[in-house]
């Protein structure tokens, strides 16, 4: 049980004591206080700067951002479930039914029912850990500096970066769902892919060196593609987002429509479309470049970028899909092995839930 000892108070900004004020309530953590009994720390004082230190440490990692990491950006996030599941299992349920003109004894009047069909993720654990030195905590005692945070913020990015790969690509060994990747016959892989028309120079590329589409062909390619979802699902999903690579979203805004004209090709579609209205909701991606496969109707995405560029129009919004992390990452508690403190760290990822595949539709041939 952690137990409550006397202190002096901290400055949370340059994190010096204030020896000249009153004594305040500590509560050393049930970790620190073990390790207080195994001998590890002289004093309560020890045991109280130490875990004064994890404290800040732990604060600055989580206040760390990486913003070149889309995944989290495009989905929402879900963490039902808790620590101890091992399998996230969701349904899709479709309703059909037919009606009739019947005679008025008929017995044979159809039936309207319901069916379903029942995917099943897994939930895997992504670790790591980083630790200091009896010598680094005296040090950092003796010269009231704080303890070195890049070591938990690397660990934090290390953790983010994975989890960033599994939100797009998924891994087919672990049954982990990405946008592009993950097991055979899984969600992703039924999501409708098609080749944009080629233009009048009979080739599909947008910018390249054999590439000959006018501006206004891509933009019936960005237009016809939105049209395509809205159409195809009965208006049931409404394509609120493109994601594209950042060499595709920058050659749309800085290209003109016409040689005459101050308008970019982003700007006039985004002027002349019912769906997509804000430069915002084209999401330029680092992961998308080169991962799109050269033909439709395939699933061979490439993780590693050496194929060609593509656009992915989606639907957003929970309901269609989202993020499973049914335990967030968190530092555990602190560990003396040999002459150094660890602190492991882990979460429980699931990867992407697609719910509902056709709220998303990718398109190839941007690049020859």
């Amino acid at each position: 049980m952690a137990k409550i000892v006397q202190t002096y108070a901290i400055d949370e900004d340059s994190r010096v004591l204030l020896t000249d004020q009153a004594l305040v309530a500590f509560t050393i953590n049930d970790a620190v206080e073990n390790l207080i009994n195994q001998g590890v720390f002289a004093t309560d004082d020890e045991g109280i700067f130490f875990q004064r230190q994890l404290e800040y440490i732990q604060a600055q990692s989580f206040d760390v951002l990486y913003p070149e990491l889309m995944g989290r950006q495009i989905f929402s996030l879900n963490t039902e479930g808790g620590e101890g599941i091992n399998h996230i299992t969701y349904r899709s349920y479709d309703k059909r039914g037919e009606t009739a003109i019947i005679a008025g004894k008929a017995t044979d009047l159809p039936r309207g029912d319901i069916s379903g069909e029942e995917y099943s993720i897994d939930v895997k654990t992504l670790g790591n850990a980083f630790g200091y030195s009896r010598q680094e905590l005296a040090a950092s005692k003796v010269t009231g500096m704080p303890l070195e945070a890049r070591k938990a913020e690397a660990t934090r990015k290390s953790y983010e970066e994975k989890v960033n790969q599994l939100i797009f690509f998924g891994n087919a060994e672990n049954k982990l769902h990405g946008l592009f990747g993950g097991p055979a016959s899984a969600p992703w892989s039924t999501v409708t892919s098609t080749l944009i028309a080629a233009g009048a120079g009979g080739t599909t590329p947008w910018y390249g060196a054999t590439a000959t589409k006018t501006p206004d062909e891509i933009i019936a390619d960005l237009t016809s593609a939105c049209a395509q979802m809205y159409m195809q699902t009965k208006k049931l999903f409404r394509p609120d987002t493109i994601l594209i690579s950042v060499a595709a979203k920058q050659y749309l805004m800085n290209t003109a429509r016409t040689e005459t004209s101050d308008v970019s090709i982003m700007n006039w579609f985004l002027a002349n479309n019912m769906f997509i209205k804000s430069a915002d909701q084209f999401k330029d991606i680092n992961e998308l470049e080169g991962i799109y496969p050269t033909t439709a109707n395939t699933s061979a995405f490439d993780p590693t970028g050496q194929s060609k560029d593509g656009f992915t129009v989606m639907a957003s919004g929970a309901d269609n899909a989202r993020i499973r992390e049914p335990f967030p990452y968190m530092h555990l508690p602190v560990q003396y092995k040999g002459l150094e403190f660890e602190v492991n760290c882990y979460g429980r990822f699931a990867g992407v839930e697609m719910i509902r595949p056709a709220a998303f539709q990718h398109f190839m041939g941007v690049t020859a």
